[in-house]
């Protein structure tokens, strides 16, 4: 003989029930208030619902030694922002590396199924890869650049039509975090040094810039940019320009030069003096070899 269910199954699909009534009621008086159908808002539901869910894939890249490995990328959400320079897609990231957390902001047109961007323009794309910065991108700091160069790529693409930034927020002080990046500020005001002397009177053992790349080439591949893709990339970083060149893309660099003013202009000569930091426009220096390299998707 059946048992009966247990009366806890009953209650919660009673509350089930209950909430998808609610749910629907919510949903009619949105519709009404529109003047449209509600099975064309139950659709945008369910088409933002499912971009929520997470979605995973292996993603082979060539590290900064020259192996190749497979880093897993999983996409967790997808949003619209407004900004002042257009309208973008802003894609939620986890990287299967040491800096975890990406946002990738898209200007395109997103498949309604995938929530992938479909790119016009299958040739040449405008890309900025952006280290975090509290300082400057959040509390407007006028000791660094990060900021103007963020709304430099921004521009970019708004003139190109579409393109990619890549956002790796966990990268603040070029890596070293924003307690030894706070600390160089401190000795720069202090002590009236420049960005790269104050972070190489902290740092004891000479590195000043830990930051890799490798998932920046995994959060691209996940987008779709394949390596026929000629990267127009807006940095003054020339190993950014590096790694990309590593995975078989082409790359024109665009250098992101913002108007200076007296911190400004310390800070970008002490970049280029101390870090190689390059201003003027250049090409690739060989063309790469093309590394093919095929992403999997997992469950």
């Amino acid at each position: 003989m059946r048992r009966p269910a247990p009366l806890s199954r009953h209650v919660e699909g009673f509350r089930q029930h209950v909430e998808e009534a609610k749910n629907l009621k919510i949903m009619q008086q949105v519709a009404d208030r529109l003047g449209i159908g509600i099975h064309e808002v139950h659709m945008e539901l369910e088409k933002v619902m499912r971009w929520m869910q997470p979605v995973r894939r292996q993603m082979p890249v060539v590290s900064d030694d020259g192996n190749i490995q497979t880093m897993e990328v999983t996409r967790q959400g997808i949003g619209p922002l407004n900004t002042k320079f257009g309208k973008f897609w802003e894609m939620s990231f986890e990287v299967g590396d040491r800096w975890s957390k990406y946002h990738a902001l898209v200007m395109a047109d997103l498949d309604s199924h995938s929530g992938l961007p479909v790119f016009k323009n299958k040739e040449e794309i405008v890309v900025r890869t952006d280290s975090g910065c509290v300082t400057g991108q959040v509390f407007a700091d006028t000791t660094c650049d990060c900021e103007a160069q963020l709304h430099l790529a921004q521009e970019e693409i708004s003139h190109a039509g579409e393109g990619i930034v890549v956002h790796i927020p966990h990268q603040d002080g070029r890596g070293m975090g924003l307690p030894f990046k706070l600390g160089t500020l401190q000795l720069q005001d202090a002590l009236g040094v420049n960005t790269v002397e104050a972070a190489r009177l902290l740092a004891y053992d000479g590195s000043i810039d830990v930051r890799t790349y490798e998932g920046v080439v995994a959060v691209l591949k996940f987008l779709g940019i394949s390596d026929q893709t000629m990267i127009n990339l807006v940095t003054n970083n020339p190993k950014k320009v590096d790694a990309l060149e590593m995975n078989g893309y082409r790359v024109i660099n665009t250098p992101a030069v913002v108007k200076g003013h007296e911190h400004i202009s310390h800070h970008l000569a002490a970049k280029a003096d101390g870090l190689g930091h390059n201003y003027g426009v250049f090409r690739p220096r060989i063309s790469p070899e093309t590394v093919n390299l095929e992403a999997v998707d997992l469950p």
